[in-house]
């Protein structure tokens, strides 16, 4: 399953595939990107405990049923705009404190 949300400043990407799931922020402007499962606003909307194995990882690996709930939850948080501006906020710091260096091609 695939799902593309589009933003103010980013495009998110929700991928719900047969064991991995993983949602991924798109920079409109400079097309840079990141895989944001692991930032602290994702991980709460998930209720993933900060002594959980997948804190540390931005793509996870789970039973297909698993990621059909959670790519449904994904897109349902996702398609609300007030939480979309607050999370294109807590992006905007992240990109500005980091590199994202990965790029997309068109």
């Amino acid at each position: 399953m695939k799902a593309i949300i589009n933003g103010q400043n980013y495009n998110f990407c929700i991928i719900a595939d047969k064991t991995e799931f993983y949602i991924e922020a798109i920079h409109i402007a400079s097309l840079r990107f990141s895989f944001i499962n692991n930032l602290n606003a994702i991980l709460s909307e998930f209720n993933i405990e900060i002594d959980d194995k997948r804190v540390v990882e931005s793509q996870w690996f789970m039973s297909k049923r698993q990621n059909k709930l959670f790519f449904k939850k994904a897109a349902d948080f996702l398609s609300d705009k007030a939480y979309r501006n607050y999370l294109e906020g807590k992006l905007e710091e992240d990109r500005e404190c980091s590199e994202w260096e990965n790029r997309k091609v068109i």
